[in-house]
């Protein structure tokens, strides 16, 4: 299920060129970026971190609809034999040069982290490169991997909570959409495949997925960059030009219909439920009106704090956020607590009904003073300068770039008024129920 791995690492494929750098959070002087002559790129801010972070993508069509091939490529990546090494001096080159690492696979693309020390930049390059370039795919790693990924499938498929969050995700962009899609089924059947057979395969399709023009480098941390130019060369610029087409995610529609889903989780136990509201708005990053629905999100979260929290006593930390991407721009609203879920829902929506009457201009004030502290802290942290950068070469805009300083109070007011629903209306809710306590809030849900 595709749609369960959209939160690790949302995926923003709209394929834009990274335009100038004016921006939010990071200043233009300490960054840098080079193409090599092979069409792949490298992405460098400097910051005073003693400490490097390396994040690496590959963007492809061909990265969906593959019966899950890329992730268990993904999955092989630091451990099995690649280039000259053999899969036990990846693994164990892996775990002396990085300290710290992930991966994961969306549809339409491939990402994988790092950190480590800088004397180790070298090193790692040449470990990036040999792992998503030269993939040997031996026998040992991908019998091994595919049941790791299998396991991984079964949590997304026999997890009452995940399929109530992947049948949200459909009636929030479609069933058809890229990211709702449900490839569960088939992804299974692709990691019991015999390993022999899944292993020629997985060489068959990784031929397709060498594609330097494809690949982004992003890295930040206190480096010279002129090594890091040479390095790259080094380690990325021997593999000869390849590139292919980007996957086209196409727009989630706006939510336009109430819908009510129930579910019991292995996670929460009576007296305790977690709400979640959410609907598309539509709006987009890049869009007109994202700035002011990330000024809205933010402003709607202090005030479900205000009244959840310190007037009702009905939740610890209620949550809303507006979440824009290249294809959607949807507001979800998450509550836990031990109140009864219809009760929450309506305050959470007698909280809008107030942002459409009239906004708290001290309160705006202080939102713009929460995103300067934000804007401080990320100047000189390398996993929030990557992400900025990451998003501004992939959809063209990121996050930070949606300045506050513009938005009024009477901006928001009309933003409430526009993109608020009502009680009742056009947003999907989600009742996860504490196993012991199902009977009782299944029961209140039904005479509402």
């Amino acid at each position: 299920m595709q749609i369960s791995r959209r939160d690790v690492f949302k995926t923003l494929l709209a394929g834009a060129a990274l335009g100038g750098f004016p921006q939010f959070a990071m200043s233009a002087g300490n960054y840098t970026q080079f193409t090599l002559p092979n069409g792949f790129r490298v992405h460098f801010f400097r910051t005073q971190s003693s400490v490097i972070n390396a994040s690496l993508i590959l963007r492809s069509a061909q990265i969906f609809g593959d019966g899950g091939l890329g992730h268990i490529m993904e999955h092989t990546s630091f451990t099995g034999a690649a280039g000259p090494l053999l899969a036990t001096e990846v693994k164990e080159s892996h775990q002396d040069i990085f300290q710290e690492s992930n991966a994961a696979t969306e549809p339409g693309m491939i990402r994988w982290d790092g950190g480590f020390l800088p004397d180790n930049l070298g090193a790692a390059l040449r470990l990036l490169a040999l792992t998503s370039l030269e993939q040997k795919f031996d026998l040992e790693t991908v019998a091994s991997e595919a049941r790791v990924v299998l396991q991984e499938l079964y949590l997304d498929k026999f997890g009452a909570a995940a399929r109530a969050e992947h049948d949200m995700t459909v009636a929030l962009l479609g069933r058809d959409h890229p990211h709702a899609r449900d490839t569960t089924d088939v992804e299974i059947k692709k990691a019991r495949t015999p390993p022999d057979r899944l292993a020629a395969e997985l060489r068959s399709y990784a031929e397709g997925l060498r594609l330097p023009a494809n690949m982004d480098l992003f890295v930040a941390g206190d480096l010279d960059g002129a090594e890091l130019n040479r390095l790259a060369h080094e380690h990325f610029g021997a593999y000869p030009f390849a590139k292919g087409p980007l996957l086209d995610v196409p727009s989630g529609a706006k939510t336009r219909a109430h819908k009510s889903l129930t579910a019991k989780s292995t996670e929460i136990t009576a007296p305790m439920s977690q709400i979640k509201i959410a609907w598309n708005t539509g709006v987009r990053t890049g869009d007109r009106d994202a700035a002011v629905l990330t000024v809205l999100g933010d402003y709607i979260d202090r005030k479900l704090c205000i009244r959840l929290r310190e007037e009702h006593g009905d939740s610890y930390t209620p949550e809303a956020s507006y979440d824009p991407d290249a294809y959607s721009g949807i507001v979800t609203v998450s509550v836990d607590t031990s109140s009864s879920p219809v009760t929450v829902e309506k305050r959470v929506f007698e909280a809008f009904e107030e942002a459409k009457k009239g906004v708290d201009v001290k309160e705006l004030k202080r939102f713009r003073d929460r995103a300067e502290l934000k804007r401080r802290k990320n100047a000189q942290n390398n996993e929030a300068c990557i992400d900025s950068m990451l998003q501004r070469v992939v959809e063209g805009v990121a996050q930070e770039d949606l300045l506050p300083a513009a938005v009024t109070a009477e901006d928001l007011m009309a933003a409430a008024q526009k993109y608020l629903p009502a009680y009742g209306g056009a947003y999907v809710r989600l009742v996860l129920i504490g196993q012991k306590d199902v009977g009782r809030v299944a029961n209140s849900l039904r005479r509402e």
